[in-house]
């Protein structure tokens, strides 16, 4: 692409869904979330400091496009017209404001959808052209996720059907971690917050952003880069980089490719320690890095099509190592909620369970009651969202347990009105892992608890193409 002037105006971009001090969004009649429970959620974020998001506008000129394909461990709204200042709150609409269009989703419900009714009435709308925002989901796990293999392949398979919304929720700073679609990098010594973001003991005052971890400079400089390696990259990209600064002096330098740097500090009158959210849009670039300075950390970043692009389907891959379902819960729940009612998901994909089935000290009817609480707290955000509970991958070292674990995670899915997906089952059951691991490639991992690439791929197209076989349009 040739390139072209670079627009220095910086405007406020509407966000989607509820911003963190404003209601969560109403989507359909069933399980409504009353304005008096809103407008408490929203006082109470408002009090705790936790934030309202801080958003301003980069447009950067046309780049080169990058087409390098992503690594892996194993072969195979239109923008405001009128400028804001750095730092300036994007208003939150009043409670008294006239309600708004009754959402195209509603018309295309169909009972016969079961635990999928509100995810599928979305993609309908999608497909018909009368829904204009993107369909997100949110993936919620353990190593599996953090690899995105396995979500990668379910990612693939919507996006060719119903349309690419682009990355979604995206670590940065994390070298444990990748994307289907990005390669990532991470120069210098980060600090994760918490330092162990797999961990079950509450850490600190819990608000670690929508992927539940904040990194750091553990020792100055520091500095991230993301590309996005998805064929054909859209002529706008919409860039939400999450931070949270510590004091006044903190910052983020972020450079979007083919541009200048941008130096994000906290909003002014901003308690310290409260998330903030910049939003940067550039037309041809596929590269943007990040450096935090002082006591600044990240939480995250978002990456999506512009609106002129259409909209599609978007998955947050939120995997954390050694994560159980005890981890999310550990995290602030209003903080979390916060973040999470930004990003206004139809769909929970809560896949948990093999480090449980490691965990042979506890009582496995426990994480019955953890998943009732998780999807408490998600439905107290989104009261129609949709959910998937998936089952444990066979485990070598836990042939006895991990059963169990599938039965009592499968029995609280039901009770929850969850989908529930047998991914022990969808394996070949007890033994499958080693099994798989004696094939030649293998489809499993030396350790016993991993999967190969091939491995997740194969879970991820059985995945997608039970949920397209549900799904009648």
């Amino acid at each position: 692409m040739s390139g072209a002037a670079c627009s220095a105006a910086r405007a406020e971009i509407p966000e989607r869904g509820a911003a963190p001090c404003s209601a969560p969004r109403r989507r359909a009649p069933a399980r409504p979330l009353s304005a008096a429970t809103a407008c408490a959620l929203s006082a109470l974020i408002a009090a705790l400091s936790l934030g309202c998001s801080s958003t301003r506008e980069h447009v950067a000129p046309p780049a080169p496009e990058v087409g390098s394909a992503p690594p892996a461990p194993s072969p195979p709204p239109r923008l405001a017209e009128a400028p804001a200042p750095v730092g300036e709150h994007a208003a939150a609409p009043p409670l008294a404001e006239a309600a708004p269009a009754r959402p195209p989703e509603l018309d295309l419900l169909r009972p016969q959808d079961g635990p999928y009714a509100h995810f599928f009435a979305a993609l309908r709308a999608l497909e018909q052209g009368r829904r204009r925002d993107h369909v997100r989901i949110a993936w919620l796990g353990d190593s599996h996720a953090a690899a995105d293999f396995w979500s990668g392949a379910v990612r693939t398979a919507l996006q060719r059907r119903f349309g690419d919304g682009g990355l979604g929720f995206v670590h940065l700073g994390y070298a444990a971690y990748r994307h289907d679609g990005a390669r990532l990098t991470a120069d210098g010594k980060w600090r994760p917050r918490p330092k162990a973001p797999g961990g079950s003991t509450p850490v600190d005052d819990g608000v670690f952003g929508l992927g539940g971890v904040l990194f750091g400079a553990q020792t100055a400089p520091v500095r991230a880069e993301i590309t996005v390696t998805a064929a054909g990259p859209p002529a706008r990209l919409l860039w939400d980089v999450c931070f949270r600064p510590s004091a006044p002096a903190d910052e983020v330098a972020v450079t979007i490719e083919g541009g200048p740097s941008e130096v994000l500090r906290a909003a002014a009158g901003e308690a310290p320690g409260a998330l903030q959210h910049a939003k940067l849009a550039s037309v041809g670039a596929t590269k943007l890095s990040v450096a935090p300075s002082g006591g600044a950390e990240l939480c995250g970043l978002v990456v999506e099509r512009g609106p002129e692009a259409g909209p599609g389907v978007v998955i947050d891959t939120l995997g954390i190592n050694g994560a159980r379902l005890a981890t999310p819960l550990r995290w602030n729940e209003l903080g979390w909620a916060a973040e999470l009612a930004r990003r206004s998901p139809e769909l929970v994909v809560i896949e948990y369970g093999t480090n449980e089935a490691g965990d042979v000290t506890t009582d496995p009817s426990l994480y019955g009651k953890q998943l009732a609480e998780l999807l408490a707290r998600a439905r107290r955000v989104e009261p129609d969202v949709d959910c998937v509970v998936l089952a444990p991958t066979d485990r070598r070292d836990a042939p006895e347990r991990t059963p169990l674990v599938r039965d009592v995670l499968r029995d609280a899915a039901r009770e929850g009105g969850c989908a529930f997906w047998d991914t022990y089952e969808a394996m070949g059951g007890r033994g499958s892992i080693e099994a798989w691991y004696r094939e030649r490639p293998p489809r499993a991992s030396r350790d016993g608890v991993h999967l190969t690439y091939r491995g997740y791929q194969e879970l991820g197209v059985k995945l997608s193409n039970d949920i397209l076989e549900r799904y009648r349009p």
